[in-house]
C-alpha cells in the first residue's frame, strides 16, 4: 500500500439556518436557529513540506465558508445561511477547494452543527489525474 498524505484544517463560524420543510416532531427546525458551524477539511498533498500551508488554508476556508451566508441587516450578528444544510455547505466548500487547489486532489469535508451532528462530502480525483 502506498503512503498518502493530507493536510487537515478545522474552522468554525457562528450562524443561523433553517429547514423550511421540517415537520413534526422536528417542526422547530423550520425557524432560524443558531449553531457554531464547524468545518473540517482534508486535502491530499504530494509531499510533507508545506505544499499547502495549513494556516493559510484554514484562514481561506473560514473566509469562503462565511461567504456562503446571505447578506445581513445585522453585521454584528450571526451569519445567515438560510435553508442551506450542513451537506450543502460541505459541497460548496469542496467545490471552492477543487477550484482553488485543483481537481487532482482528494478532498473530504464535513460541516457539523456545534461540532456534533452534520454531514459531508468527498471529492475523489480521476486516477489519471491523482498523480499530478
Amino acid at each position: 500500500m502506498a503512503l498518502t498524505r493530507h493536510i487537515h484544517v478545522t474552522t468554525q463560524v457562528e450562524g443561523l439556518h433553517r429547514w423550511p420543510d421540517a415537520s413534526s416532531p422536528d417542526g422547530y427546525l423550520a425557524s432560524p436557529h443558531r449553531h457554531l458551524f464547524v468545518a473540517s477539511v482534508e486535502i491530499s498533498v504530494h509531499h510533507g513540506d508545506r505544499e499547502l500551508e495549513i494556516n493559510a488554508v484554514a484562514r481561506w476556508v473560514t473566509t469562503v465558508l462565511s461567504s456562503f451566508a446571505n447578506p445581513s441587516n445585522c453585521p454584528d450578528g450571526p451569519l445567515d445561511f438560510g435553508a442551506q444544510s450542513c451537506e450543502h455547505l460541505a459541497e460548496r466548500l469542496v467545490a471552492a477547494i477543487t477550484d482553488r487547489y485543483g481537481t487532482h486532489r482528494r478532498v473530504r469535508c464535513t460541516v457539523a452543527e456545534d461540532g456534533i451532528l452534520g454531514g459531508g462530502v468527498q471529492w475523489d480525483p480521476d486516477p489519471a489525474e491523482a498523480g499530478q
